[in-house]
């Protein structure tokens, strides 16, 4: 088992190191701020994915 020893750098910092993150995450919560918010109901967005996922099965 892999343990990684304790860090003083929070999930938030590591993530914000990175402008691309950081712009992403600020127009996020002006959205929030504004009230344009977008719910996803996780159980019929899993539902949709497997109908309509396709398996294919290989033969040897």
């Amino acid at each position: 088992m892999l343990v990684e020893p304790p860090s003083e750098e929070d999930e938030t910092t590591y993530i914000l190191k990175l402008e691309t993150n950081k712009k992403h995450i600020i127009k996020a919560l002006e959205n929030v701020k504004k009230g344009n918010l977008v719910f996803v109901y996780l159980d019929e967005y899993e539902k949709i994915v497997f109908e309509t996922q396709i398996y294919e099965v290989e033969e040897d």
